[in-house]
């Protein structure tokens, strides 16, 4: 489709700017030339009658103002936070939350929250965070709760365990709205704050899947006093259906949820919206399934290969020398497929979902939203970041985490098809006075 704003565009590639030409033309004719006496009477004839039919074409400066009314204002989004500052932070908020046994890190999380929303920034404001760590606290407080009593069940009754996830499940979809709901109503921009809607059967809808491969432990076989397993080829049946039913499952949720999310969500009385088809997530993860076999495939071979040139350079018997050379070499290569798969996984994932959500969304059908993250750079990012956390013991998490910050938010802009501050002053005077009870009414969270 062609760009009518661009100042490249000819009369001949541009409808409007061709008939506006035609238009002079018709209106005043030639400029250099000075019609014949005789064909004056007759070109005002003619002017005289196109404007009785209302042809005539907007002056060129009316046609300039509808041209750049349509063009989209783009702003993109900025991450200001610096590792120094946040490495002040972190620090304090680690050994308080570990004098305190746990709890302070709900004050923590606040406050970290409360760092990276004030330094993103889009269009000359910032977000803010206004989370109460009381409400986090009950959040993980609960959460911390129903791990232990799963636990313990698991340790001494799996059966018993089984059917406590099972019920664990039913109230899932009643926590994650809520915990949603409290995130939103607690993020605000410019002052506008935004909310979640969302019932308990709309959240179970998405994450109903998980339910099934919550069934297949109870279809495991009794373990005997000895330790053995009878039958046991229906032990392997099992896993090997819940594996194939969480790959099935896993993409599901993931998308369905953040579909949820974002349909459900609101910057004051505007709603955000998203057309993408489940599919698209399916394809995300199972590309990712592909690539880690193939790359697992490749480093076995480069094991193997390695296992042999190293024995046939020692000289020695194969089966003799086989089991040392694998216990030195293998942890090796274990720990650099890790670094390498970890890095890609995470790279390849947050990327692809990151782009295609942000790509398909909009607010109030006024606003869409670009995101452009490289697989390949977040990888590296990624790598990098490990290694230096392993080799400075953890110090380098905060370096770690702006880095990644930084990225991902420069690489993400909105498109206003108007102007941004006559919505976001629409949006004000739909919104009114909203009521401080709602974020009490909200007031769980367990870190969604």
């Amino acid at each position: 489709m062609q760009d009518v704003t661009s100042p490249a565009s000819t009369s001949a590639d541009n409808p409007i700017d061709s008939n506006l030409a035609n238009g002079k033309e018709a209106i005043s004719g030639p400029q250099s030339l000075s019609p014949p006496s005789g064909a004056k009477t007759e070109t005002t004839s003619e002017t005289t009658s196109e404007q009785e039919e209302g042809s005539t074409p907007a002056p060129p400066s009316e046609m300039a103002n509808m041209t750049e009314s349509v063009a989209p204002e783009t702003h993109p989004f900025r991450f200001t936070g610096t590792a120094g500052e946040f490495f002040g932070i972190w620090i304090v908020n680690l050994f308080l939350t570990i004098i305190t046994l746990g709890i302070y890190s709900a004050w923590a999380k606040v406050r970290k929250k409360r760092y990276f929303y004030g330094h993103t920034w889009v269009a000359d404001a910032n977000f803010e965070y206004h989370g109460n760590p009381i409400a986090i606290l009950k959040g993980r407080l609960i959460a911390a709760a129903a791990f232990a009593t799963y636990s313990g069940v698991a340790h001494f009754m799996p059966k018993v365990a089984a059917l406590l996830a099972l019920i664990l499940f039913a109230a899932a979809p009643w926590f994650i709205s809520r915990s949603m709901a409290f995130n939103a109503f607690n993020s605000s921009y410019r002052n506008i704050r935004f909310r979640f809607h969302a019932t308990y059967i709309e959240v179970l809808k998405a994450i109903w899947p998980i339910a099934i491969v919550l069934i297949f432990p109870l279809l495991m076989p009794e373990i005997d006093q000895t330790g053995k397993v009878a039958p046991p080829t229906m032990l392997w049946v099992v896993l090997g259906l819940q594996f194939v039913a969480m790959i099935a499952a896993y993409p599901y949720a993931i998308g369905a949820l953040k579909k949820l999310h974002i349909n459900q969500s609101q910057y004051g009385a505007a709603p955000f919206s998203i057309d993408v088809g489940i599919g698209s997530f399916y394809k995300i993860y199972f590309l990712t399934i592909l690539i880690f076999v193939v790359l697992l495939f490749i480093f076995s071979i480069i094991i193997a290969i390695l296992i042999a040139v190293a024995i046939g350079v020692s000289g020695n018997n194969v089966y003799a020398e086989l089991p040392g050379l694998a216990t030195i070499i293998a942890p090796f290569l274990a720990v650099v497929f890790y670094f390498v798969m970890g890095s890609f996984s995470i790279a390849y994932t947050k990327s692809r979902i990151g782009n295609l959500v942000f790509n398909h969304t909009q607010l109030d059908r006024q606003v869409s939203f670009t995101s452009a993250l490289k697989a390949r750079r977040l990888m590296k990012l990624y790598f990098v970041n490990m290694l230096a956390i392993l080799f400075t013991f953890g110090l380098a998490i905060p370096w770690a985490v702006i880095r990644v910050t930084r990225y991902r938010t420069d690489c993400v802009s909105l498109q206003s098809t108007s102007s941004l501050d006559s919505l976001i002053g629409g949006v004000t005077a739909q919104v009114g006075a909203a009521g401080e009870e709602l974020g009490e009414f909200f007031a769980i969270d367990l870190s969604l």
